[in-house]
C-alpha cells in the first residue's frame, strides 16, 4: 500500500526556467510540483506557493506517540 508523504506541496506561481544541476529546466505555473523539503525552494522560494489538497488519506495506524 503506497504511503502518504510528508509536507506541503509547492506549485510555481509563474512558469519560469532556471539551471538544475547543469541542465535547464521549465517550471510551468500550476503544473509542476515540488514537495517541502527540496532544495528548488529553498533557491526560489518567491517563485512558488502552497497548494491546497481538498482529500486526502487518513493513515490507518497512528505513529507512536500519535493519538486518536
Amino acid at each position: 500500500m503506497p504511503r502518504k508523504s510528508a509536507g506541503r506541496v509547492y506549485v510555481p506561481k509563474e512558469s519560469f526556467s532556471a539551471n538544475v544541476d547543469g541542465v535547464n529546466v521549465v517550471f510551468v505555473r500550476n503544473t509542476t510540483r515540488i514537495r517541502e523539503g527540496h532544495e528548488l525552494l529553498e533557491r526560489f522560494p518567491h517563485m512558488f506557493e502552497v497548494i491546497r489538497v481538498d482529500y486526502d488519506v487518513e493513515e490507518a495506524t497512528a505513529v507512536p506517540g500519535a493519538r486518536r
